[in-house]
């Protein structure tokens, strides 16, 4: 048993759709308007997680033990997968990932079908 021609097909549009999405977040926009007529990129959005900042250190997840980020982390998610956009505007979240990642306390992977990592505690 395969695949049809047509789901083939279909398969295929999907990736090159995907590819041209990526291809667009890749490249720096031009943007005018200015009175000299210079020509200035537009700053993307940085790629995953934010990094560690010097003030990061004086917050409560930095200060917290590991064995109560990761009871924290399975009381909120279980074993479920995470999907990186959850920790983008919670700062609290996104140094307990920071930690637990820098502790091998949590899985990682890249998925194909999406931009972002997803994030699993190991158990």
């Amino acid at each position: 048993m395969g695949i049809s021609d047509a789901a083939y097909a279909e398969q295929l549009e999907k990736l090159q759709q995907l590819r041209v999405e990526v291809e667009k977040l890749h490249k720096p926009r031009m943007v005018t308007g200015t009175t000299t007529g210079a020509l200035h990129y537009e700053q993307q959005q940085p790629i995953g997680i934010k990094p560690l900042r010097g003030e990061d250190l004086q917050h409560e997840a930095m200060k917290a033990p590991l064995s109560s980020l990761a009871n924290m982390w399975t009381m909120r998610w279980g074993n479920d997968w995470v999907n990186e956009q959850e920790f983008m505007d919670d700062d609290f979240w996104r140094l307990t990932l920071i930690r637990l990642l820098g502790a091998n306390k949590l899985e990682k992977h890249n998925l194909i079908n999406q931009y972002h990592s997803v994030y699993r505690i190991l158990e």
